[in-house]
């Protein structure tokens, strides 16, 4: 019986020997037979590169797993480690380490790399954990040249307005160094682009608006940047003129909201009836108007890049102004005030349902209903000048329709937050309000634009004409 369990033994003994010994052939080979190097790939360009130029690096290994991984700059001979990291195995035997490491860094955004010129290089090594070559795995190094730019474009002022008002429009002649991919005019956190003056082939021009909330002392910037992180910039040299804004308080009655906010509601996606009438004109006076400025903003992304206007803007025939641009408005609610608002327009008012006639030359890109503007009809003069004709009571025109001066577009009305009949016209430069009366002015017009950028445009006759409205029908308050 000993003897039976002794040879028991020996066979399993010999099983279990002979299981390891493939075992480890098997491993062997698996070790061994990896003979595919980890694979680099760059997910972004890394060749032309700046302060703002990103390093982003995929490498994976399909077999043995990625084991060692160094990203280096060597810049002047001298070596700047990005990273470098180690990967442990996985199964002692058969498992693979990691497969994929990825790696995205800004090289030269702290500073911690020198920002020099000089020749530089991007060299990644990476191994697996194969046991070819004496068990040092497999290698993939790489080398790619870098050219490093620590330079700011270039940009200088040709000529600038004689003065540019609060809530006004200037516009300035520059020229730009070829590297900037990206130039224009700053103030505050308002960027307007600049573009090719069509009257120069080596000119550059920006049409600009001074916000109307902010202090006169704000600079105004040229600015330019390479898309590498570069920036270069030069304070325009221009006066501000101040201006100030009247204030005007406006009732608000629970029949007013009933009449107006509830049609609102009903066509803006998005909203609903709070149950309340303060709250419901609230989120239309406040919430739904941030959004409708928003909406007429991004109309200037796609606003073409010539001149569709020609001569000075129209205001339209026989009206009278009931309210102006930037009147700073406080709306009562039962006595006491619940919001206050800017109003960045003009009200223009002559008789119920009045044809409403094109300010100038223009294509539309914007006839619909939006929001607190009711029916509404915006046109694109070109460069960010864009028109808006708001609270019609009906449409003439579609998108895609050229306009010329003075066309009928549609008719007055009172749709949206409008308690009577009149027109809200605006003009915006790349989403900003700007003043109208600026551009109603045909000396103004001829000065300050067509002299810089139109030499050739003859100013309209008729712009200088604006008859005053017939007083016989007082409208009502638009809010």
């Amino acid at each position: 019986m000993g003897a039976f369990f002794s040879t028991g033994k020996n066979t399993l003994y010999r099983i279990a020997v002979a299981v390891g010994a493939v075992y480890l052939l098997l491993v062997c080979l698996y070790r061994w037979g990896d003979a595919t190097p980890p694979r680099v790939t760059l997910l972004t360009p890394f060749t032309l590169v700046g302060p703002a130029t990103p390093l982003s690096v995929r490498i994976e290994d399909g077999g043995t797993g990625l084991r060692e991984v160094t990203v280096r700059l060597v810049q002047n001979l001298e070596p700047y480690t990005l990273t470098q990291e180690h990967f442990s195995a996985g199964s002692v035997f058969l498992g693979a380490g990691r497969d994929t490491f990825e790696f995205t860094r800004v090289p030269f955004e702290h500073n911690t790399i020198p920002r020099r010129r000089g020749p530089t290089t991007l060299v990644i090594a990476a191994r697996d954990h194969s046991w070819r070559g004496f068990f040092e795995g497999n290698w993939t190094r790489i080398e790619q040249d870098v050219t490093v730019k620590f330079q700011p474009p270039r940009v200088d002022t040709v000529s600038t307005p004689l003065s540019v008002a609060r809530g006004g429009t200037g516009l300035v002649s520059y020229q730009v160094s070829d590297d900037a991919v990206r130039h224009g005019v700053q103030i505050g956190e308002t960027f307007f682009p600049g573009y090719q003056n069509p009257g120069n082939a080596f000119g550059m021009f920006a049409l600009f608006a001074f916000p109307h909330h902010l202090p006169a002392s704000t600079p105004i910037q040229l600015v330019a940047d390479d898309g590498l992180g570069n920036h270069g910039a030069r304070r325009v040299a221009t006066t501000v003129t101040p201006k100030r804004w009247r204030t005007r308080r406006l009732n608000i009655s629970d029949r007013f909201i009933e009449q107006v906010v509830p049609p609102i509601l009903a066509r803006t996606p998005g909203l609903d009836d709070l149950g309340d009438p303060l709250r419901n004109f609230l989120q239309v006076n406040k919430d739904l108007r941030r959004k409708n400025a928003e909406q007429f903003s991004a109309l200037a992304a796609n606003s073409r890049q010539e001149f569709l206007w020609n001569g000075a803007f129209r205001q339209l025939s026989r009206s009278k102004v009931e309210a102006a641009f930037a009147d700073h408005r406080q709306y009562l609610y039962h006595g006491r005030v619940v919001d206050t608002q800017d109003h960045l327009g003009f009200d223009l008012a002559v008789t119920a349902q009045y044809p409403v006639e094109a300010a100038n030359d223009g294509e539309v890109v914007l006839a619909d209903y939006v929001g607190i503007y009711g029916n509404t009809v915006v046109l694109d003069h070109g460069y960010g000048l864009q028109s808006l004709y708001a609270h019609l009571s009906s449409f003439d025109v579609a998108p895609g329709d050229v306009v010329v001066k003075g066309q009928r577009i549609g008719r007055s009305g009172m749709t949206g937050l409008a308690a009577g009949d009149h027109l809200h016209f605006s003009l915006l430069l790349h989403g900003v309000q700007i003043n109208p009366a600026e551009w109603w002015d045909a000396q103004w017009v001829q000065s300050r634009m067509g002299d810089h950028i139109r030499k050739n445009d003859a100013v309209d006759p008729a712009s200088l004409l604006r008859p005053r409205a017939d007083p016989a029908r007082p409208p009502g308050p638009a809010f």
